[in-house]
């Protein structure tokens, strides 16, 4: 799956968690408390009850796949708790805004997936953009391996001690395999090269002159010229 498809998904997780939980509001109706006169929770409407309960049910199963779409999207928003100090999500914990309209209101959760749904939608316009280029082509290539190595440690952490180890021998593995090939190459060379030596034909010596002695015994030769009579 392409990366722009893939936040296209993502954002339509979101839009249906939004829309399971605007379902299970349309079955419920404000409770007042009568001392402040001010609107304090949500409660299924008498006549609604089940059908409440099953959009509850709905709105909870679809809460983990926008979840985890909200973490792609880089949006992060949370809610205070007031006197406790606690913050808490809006997708993970809307049902808490049907408990406390005043810490978490419902139409600031609706206003939250919408701002994630843009965002992941944006990541999808410019994803889309970019893999049509020769580059964005390559780099995708590039980052599957770690793509998919997220997923799969995502899915099961215990995966990710195997994949470091497995790493950490298979660079021994290439370290010493290259060790070896480097030694048996150099091997060959020196060979090779002392072959060759042995098998050149010997230097072969230039005639030398052995400077003339004399004789012992012999009277030493006159070279001057004997003198001629008149």
């Amino acid at each position: 799956m392409k990366r722009s498809e893939r936040y296209k998904q993502m954002a339509q997780d979101v839009a249906n968690f939004r829309d399971a939980y605007q379902s299970v509001l349309s079955h419920m109706e404000p409770v007042r408390e009568y001392m402040s006169n001010s609107i304090m929770a949500f409660r299924p409407k008498e006549t609604e009850k089940a059908k409440a309960a099953t959009a509850s049910q709905r709105t909870s199963q679809l809460a983990g796949r926008a979840k985890r779409a909200q973490l792609q999207s880089g949006i992060s928003r949370t809610f205070v708790v007031p006197n406790v100090g606690m913050p808490i999500d809006p997708i993970t914990a809307w049902d808490h805004s049907l408990r406390d309209v005043e810490a978490m209101p419902p139409q600031q959760v609706v206003n939250t997936c919408d701002l994630i749904i843009g965002a992941l939608e944006e990541k999808a316009e410019r994803a889309d953009a970019t893999d049509r280029t020769l580059v964005g082509k390559l780099a995708a290539m590039a980052a599957l391996p770690a793509r998919v190595r997220s997923i799969v440690v995502e899915d099961h952490p215990g995966l990710g001690k195997v994949g470091f180890a497995t790493g950490v021998v298979a660079q021994i593995v290439v370290t010493v395999v290259g060790g070896l090939i480097l030694a048996g190459a150099t091997a060959g060379v020196a060979a090779l090269w002392k072959n060759a030596v042995q098998s050149s034909p010997a230097p072969t010596s230039s005639p030398t002159v052995a400077p003339s002695t004399a004789t012992p015994g012999s009277p030493p030769v006159s070279t001057t010229p004997a003198p001629t009579s008149k």
